[in-house]
C-alpha cells in the first residue's frame, strides 16, 4: 500500500521511515525545513547502536501534491493536535475520494474533529509509545523502542498492522479506541507541563518531593476521571499503564523512587514536548491535561492539579517572558500550586 505520512515530525518520520526501509511506499508531507533536510541528507534513523539510511525519501511540502496524480491508500496523520483542523481541511480539499486516516495525535479530541470535518472518511485512532526525536538535520533518534497501538475499527487496520510488523515494529490492536487513547494520555501528561515550566528534565522533577506530589495528583485525577467515565486503564505496547494507574494511589514514600526510575529510563534528561510550545501561542496541553479538566467539568469531578498545570503552562505559551519567573524556581511553582488548591504538597519544598 501507499502511505501518506501527513506531518513528518518525529513520529511521522519514524513511522514512515520504518515502512519505507521495509519496502512500503511512503510519501512524507513535511514542512519546508524538514523536506529540505531529507532531500539533502536523506532520512537517517539511529538508536545509538545501529544506523539506517533512506537515501532518497519521497518527500513533498505541498499538500496538493500528496493526492496527485494518484492518491495514497492510507493516511497517517501525525501533526500536532492544534494543526488537526487545518490538516483535515487540506485533506478534504485535495483528496479525490475518502481515504482511511490513522490518527496518531496525542490526547483526546482529534478523532472527533476529524469525523466532523471528514465525513465519509474512515477515522482509525492510533498511538505510538516509542520515544523518538527528530534533529534539525533530519536524523530520527529512537531513544526507547516500544510499539504501536491501532484501534480495530476498520478492515484496513489488519493490513496496516501487517505492514508495521514487516517494518519490525511491535503492534497491538485494541477493541476499545477510547480506552486506548485515554490510557495513552496518562503516559503523555507525566512530567510534561511541570518539566517545561521549570526547565528541568523529567528525572529531576521526580526527585523533588513537592513536584512529585503534583505529578502524582495530576495522574490520580486522570485515573479517577477515567473510572468515573467507565474507562479502565490498559497496558499499551511497552508501557504497563494499568499497573501505573494502580501504583499511583499507594503512599508517595513507597512510589517516588520506583516511578522516578521508570521516568528516568523513559525520558531521562530529554526536555518534554511542551518545552517547545513556550512562546508559540499554542500548545497540545488543551488535549492532554486540559482534556482532563474539561471532562471533569462535564461530570462534576474536581481536577485542581491538571487545571493548575494547564493554566500555568498556557500563561508561558502565550507570553515567554513570564517563563523566567518560574524557570528553576520550584518554590514559586509550589506556592502557586498550593494557592490553586492542589492537595498534598504543603511542606514539601526542600
Amino acid at each position: 500500500m501507499h502511505y501518506l505520512i501527513f506531518g513528518a515530525g518525529a513520529v511521522g518520520s519514524f513511522l514512515g521511515g520504518r515502512l519505507a526501509l521495509s519496502g512500503h511506499q511512503s510519501t512524507f508531507l513535511a514542512r519546508s525545513r524538514v523536506a529540505s533536510a531529507f532531500r539533502t541528507h536523506g532520512l537517517r534513523m539511529t538508536d545509538g547502536r545501529s544506523h539506517e539510511l533512506l537515501p532518497i525519501p519521497d518527500v513533498i511540502d505541498n499538500p496538493q501534491q500528496a493526492f496527485s496524480p494518484t492518491p495514497p491508500d492510507v493516511i497517517f496523520l501525525t501533526v500536532k493536535t492544534y494543526d488537526v483542523e487545518t490538516a483535515a481541511k487540506q485533506i478534504l480539499e485535495f483528496s479525490p475520494c475518502p481515504i482511511p486516516v490513522f490518527c496518531f495525535t496525542n490526547g483526546i479530541g482529534s478523532e472527533a474533529t476529524l469525523s466532523e470535518l471528514l465525513k465519509g472518511f474512515p477515522i482509525i485512532p492510533a498511538t505510538l509509545t516509542s520515544a523518538v526525536q527528530l534533529t534539525s538535520d533530519g536524523i530520527v533518534q529512537v531513544e526507547r523502542e516500544r510499539g504501536v497501538g491501532i484501534a480495530d475499527a476498520h478492515p484496513i487496520a489488519h493490513r496496516v498492522l501487517s505492514d508495521l510488523i514487516e517494518a519490525d515494529m511491535t503492534v497491538r490492536k485494541y477493541g476499545n479506541a477510547n480506552r486506548m487513547k485515554w490510557s495513552k494520555l496518562l503516559t503523555n501528561i507525566v512530567s510534561n507541563a511541570s518539566s517545561a515550566i521549570l526547565g528541568w528534565p523529567p528525572a529531576r522533577i521526580f526527585q523533588h518531593p513537592g513536584l512529585y506530589r503534583i505529578e502524582v495528583e495530576a495522574l490520580r485525577e486522570a485515573v479517577r476521571l477515567m473510572r468515573a467515565k467507565g474507562i479502565r486503564p490498559q497496558n499499551l505496547p511497552g508501557v504497563p499503564t494499568a499497573l501505573l494507574s494502580l501504583g499511583i494511589f499507594l503512599p508517595t514514600w513507597m512510589t517516588q523512587k520506583i516511578l522516578g526510575r521508570i521516568v528516568s529510563r523513559g525520558r531521562g534528561d530529554k526536555l518534554p514536548s511542551f518545552h517547545y510550545d513556550i512562546g508559540r501561542g499554542q500548545s497540545e496541553i488543551h488535549h492532554l491535561n486540559g482534556a482532563v479538566v474539561k471532562a471533569g467539568e462535564e461530570i462534576g469531578l474536581p481536577t485542581p492539579a491538571n487545571r493548575f498545570l494547564t493554566e500555568t503552562m498556557l500563561t508561558i505559551v502565550k507570553d515567554a517572558s513570564k517563563h523566567k519567573a518560574l524557570q528553576n524556581h520550584p518554590d514559586e511553582f509550589l506556592k502557586l500550586a498550593i494557592k490553586a488548591g492542589v492537595p498534598e504538597i504543603q511542606g514539601y519544598n526542600p
